[in-house]
């Protein structure tokens, strides 16, 4: 994060589980930019898969999947997987904490937030084809889920 200069750290040691402590950092740049990150130790199994099977993880990961990289702001998120605000915002946090993405604000009016993957969710990409595979062989019309 080469030109971001430290404006307030708060350290949040909330016990997670019997091995992992989770800590925040806020870090303002010179230009108004703030950037969160949290830092974990690991992710455990149940932990993770917890996390993508909540509503919409996935449609959201996903996105960032197809857009290889590109970041992505939160109004184009929402228009284009047509999620309420509240709870497309409870899913970025919860995917900004575990580190699958990044979050920039920008110091503007209106205020601009964009996300990026991360490489974690980078290395899920052949998970998500697989995925796209999976359902082009065994689609909604043989599941009757849709």
């Amino acid at each position: 994060m080469t030109g971001f200069i430290r404006a307030s750290t708060v350290v949040d040691a909330r016990f997670r589980n019997s091995h992992n402590y989770e800590f925040r950092s806020n870090c303002m740049s010179k230009s108004g930019i703030n950037q969160e990150s949290t830092r974990s130790v690991a992710v455990d199994e149940s932990t993770l898969f917890s996390l993508l099977g909540r509503a919409h993880t996935l449609a959201i990961l996903n996105e960032f999947v197809i857009k290889d990289g590109e970041s992505i702001r939160f109004g184009e998120l929402q228009d284009t997987l047509e999620l309420s605000p509240n709870t497309l915002s409870r899913r970025l946090d919860e995917l900004v904490e575990a580190e699958f993405l990044e979050r920039t604000q920008y110091d503007e009016i209106p205020p601009r937030v964009e996300y990026e993957e991360t490489e974690m969710v980078d290395d899920l990409a052949p998970v998500f084809q697989e995925l796209e595979t999976w359902m082009e062989r065994h689609g909604s019309d043989q599941l009757e889920c849709f």
